[in-house]
This record gives structure tokens, C-alpha cells and sequence, in this order.
């Protein structure tokens, strides 16, 4: 076996996932007062405030110079309990960012994100991406 043939690991660094999952805690927010919550759901990346917080946190991270593969930004996201259309548009957003799209946001993040992230994110072990079931795996569907 050669080394062409062992399958390369794909990881997010620790500061991406960090990144991720500041946008998964705005998405999460308490949207009315705390003891008489009316709005106690979780917003999607359609809510234009949770759309210009995740375009906004991938300009930080490719403006700070971390690399993140859209697909992988996909499967963090999957893996971690989004729904798959909120997964989809997170991945579509980061590959726009990549590619250069200017968006019309606003910037929620902050300046000193990029310090924050790298605060929290400090020591921690990159996130590595389950890759798919092996060949032969029975496909059991989700109910």
C-alpha cells in the first residue's frame, strides 16, 4: 500500500470551528424578553441578521488567513445537528466568500473576532471529518 493510496485526512482548524460555532450561538439567541420568550425558535441562515453574521464571520477568517473548504464547513455543520438546508446555504455563503461575491451585509461580528476565536480556540484539536460510511454500509433513512 502506498501512500497514494491512504486517504488524506480532511480537518477545519480549531479557529474555524470556533468561528462555526459562534454562528450556530447567534443563530440560537433569544429573540424577546427572558421571562415571556413569544419567539423561542431557532432562526435559519434565511434571517438576514444570522445570514450577515455567517457572511460576515467567513470574510474574518479568509481576511485573517484560515483556510475552510465549503464542503467541510457542509459537514461541520451536518455533524453538529444543523438542518440540511441551514448546512447548504452555510456552505453556498463560504464558498461566495472564497470566490469573492461582495455581499451586501452588515457586520455583527466585530472587529476582534479574529482575537476571540483564537482565545477560545486555543490548544484545541482540529476538527476531523468523518468521511463517509464505508462501502457496503447499509443506508438507514432518517424518519
Amino acid at each position: 500500500m502506498s501512500e497514494r493510496d491512504v486517504p488524506e485526512v480532511r480537518t477545519l482548524d480549531p479557529v474555524v470551528v470556533e468561528a462555526l460555532a459562534s454562528i450556530a450561538h447567534w443563530m440560537q439567541r433569544r429573540r424577546g424578553p427572558r421571562l415571556r420568550d413569544t419567539f423561542r425558535r431557532s432562526r435559519s441562515l434565511l434571517d438576514r441578521d444570522a445570514r450577515s453574521y455567517a457572511i460576515s464571520a467567513f470574510k474574518h477568517l479568509r481576511h485573517g488567513g484560515y483556510d475552510f473548504a465549503p464542503f467541510l464547513v457542509r459537514r461541520w455543520a451536518l455533524a453538529n445537528g444543523w438542518k440540511e438546508p441551514d448546512a447548504q446555504l452555510l456552505d453556498d455563503y463560504a464558498a461566495g466568500v472564497l470566490a469573492g461575491v461582495r455581499y451586501h451585509h452588515s457586520d455583527p461580528v466585530g472587529h476582534d473576532a479574529i482575537a476571540r476565536w483564537q482565545r477560545v480556540a486555543h490548544g484545541a484539536p482540529a476538527w476531523a471529518d468523518p468521511g463517509r460510511a464505508q462501502p457496503g454500509t447499509a443506508f438507514t433513512p432518517r424518519n
